[in-house]
């Protein structure tokens, strides 16, 4: 279902208040949605794909006539078309818009926003006038008139047939399986084998302003789903969308750049940044995408600290390596540059790419799943704590105020993110380093090298 009209009459405001929460920004500023912005949403438990789309113009230059035709390709898509129009104001803007919406007319309801109380009720008579069969009157951002909205949407999904609905296609329409991975053709009249569904990956894109983040979306996905400029700041809202590899669905998020809080000026670009670091929350493996000619910077670092502070898996995407001078141990130089420097990266894969040409999307991939298997791998109680035994027997912990430090028991209590608790006779104070050496030890042992590990310490004296 999309949702669609001029700019500034409200598409957002709705779009948030139909999935009850703020998804995409608003802003009185005019055309501030530029992608087609999805999430999936739920009427009357049935699974319903919603699309906020930029406002459509005739006027503007080349790049607002890019958002006009992603808005109007996600319209021709669209079993049920939400025509948004402003109470206040009918423009020239409208009328070419309802002339282009012609062939869709049919599964149009015209929605007449900002009809924010019953003195604004008879102006709504005034749009009955353009032939839709169903005008409903709302105020997206009082919430007035939404449930009849809703009993409308509903039934308008019931008189849709079953066999209209694509329930495996993406918001774009286009293909849902990574372009990366080929399988090669079938010969003859053997067997294709069921695909192997080995679940879902929560992926965010982050990183600064043109690191080629959107570019990187389109080539994974294998459809241009984000608009892809020079200009910074291009990506505002959060752009989702699903492919699958290697067996895995893939959820992938692209985000707005991310910059130093103190050269953020803007309402619109404050709330693009806050949106982009909140997708950590919603993530499984974060890919933070560097300009590999330009390397890390103290804002990748805060941003990798964000990422290792919520537990999330993290690979980091050196994008446009192809521009580098080719040369004899290059990336082994820089990866092991950036493990030295940035030390809260230490365990993370670095993997070289080029979005543009579409080179090393394999191995980014092969890394990204690989991070998820370790992030969901659990250590069973008794391998851990006979490894723990010889840990200890090797390298004995030192003493902690000239007592000696007892490691009692240790238990892995959760996974994605992964949690260990380690029982002591000695909480308090806990040494670092003797930490990081168990930590150190899991991970070469149980296989987890390329996630972050968290453990708990906690006081158990001994019966």
């Amino acid at each position: 279902m999309a949702v669609v009209g001029r700019p500034n009459v409200g598409k957002s405001t709705l779009f948030n208040r139909l999935l009850k929460k703020r998804r995409a920004i608003t802003h009185p500023q005019p055309g501030v949605t530029r992608d087609v912005v999805s999430a999936e949403w739920s009427i009357d438990g049935r699974p319903v794909r919603l699309l906020d789309t930029g406002g459509v113009s005739p006027e503007g230059d080349a790049f607002h006539r890019v958002v006009s035709e992603r808005s109007m390709a996600a319209l021709a898509r669209a079993h049920i078309v939400l025509l948004v129009m402003d109470v206040t104001e009918t423009t020239a803007e409208d009328e070419l818009f309802l002339e282009a919406l012609a062939p869709q007319r049919d599964r149009t309801i015209l929605v007449v926003n900002k009809v924010d109380t019953e003195k604004r009720d008879p102006d709504v008579w005034d749009f009955h006038r353009f032939g839709f069969s169903e005008v409903i009157a709302i105020s997206a951002e009082h919430g007035r008139g939404i449930d009849e909205l809703l009993s409308a949407v509903t039934a308008r999904l019931d008189a849709i047939p079953r066999s209209l609905i694509d329930t495996g296609a993406s918001s774009t329409g286009a293909p849902s399986t990574c372009p990366t991975s080929t399988d090669g053709p079938t010969e003859g009249t053997e067997e294709v084998p069921a695909p192997i569904d080995l679940g879902l990956i929560r992926i965010s894109v982050l990183g600064q302003p043109n690191t080629g983040k959107s570019t990187l979306c389109n080539t994974l996905i294998g459809y241009d789903a984000s608009i892809v400029s020079d200009l910074p700041g291009t990506t505002r809202d959060v752009v989702e969308e699903r492919f699958s590899a290697g067996g895995y669905h893939i959820r992938i998020l692209d985000t707005a750049g991310i910059r130093r809080k103190k050269r953020v000026t803007e309402d619109i670009e404050y709330y693009s940044v806050t949106r982009a670091i909140d997708t950590i929350d919603e993530s499984d493996v974060v890919l933070l995408l560097v300009d590999a000619d330009k390397g890390l910077s103290e804002q990748d670092k805060k941003i990798a600290s964000l990422v290792v502070k919520a537990g999330k898996g993290i690979v980091l995407v050196l994008n446009k390596w192809d521009l580098l001078a080719d040369t004899k141990n290059q990336f082994e130089a820089v990866r092991d540059r950036i493990h030295f420097l940035f030390p809260v990266l230490e365990f993370a894969p670095v993997v070289p790419v080029s979005a543009l040409n579409r080179t090393g999307l394999d191995r980014l991939l092969r890394a990204t799943t690989s991070v998820f298997r370790q992030l969901t791998t659990r250590v069973d109680t008794g391998p851990l704590n006979a490894a723990l035994a010889r840990w200890v027997t090797r390298t004995p912990p030192p003493l902690v105020n000239r007592h000696p430090l007892k490691l009692r028991y240790l238990t892995h209590v959760q996974v994605n993110p992964s949690v260990f608790v380690l029982f002591s006779n000695r909480s308090v104070g806990f040494p670092d380093a003797y930490l990081s050496y168990i930590k150190n030890q899991i991970r070469r042992e149980f296989g987890l090298t390329d996630i972050p590990i968290r453990i708990e310490v906690r006081s158990a004296q001994k019966s």
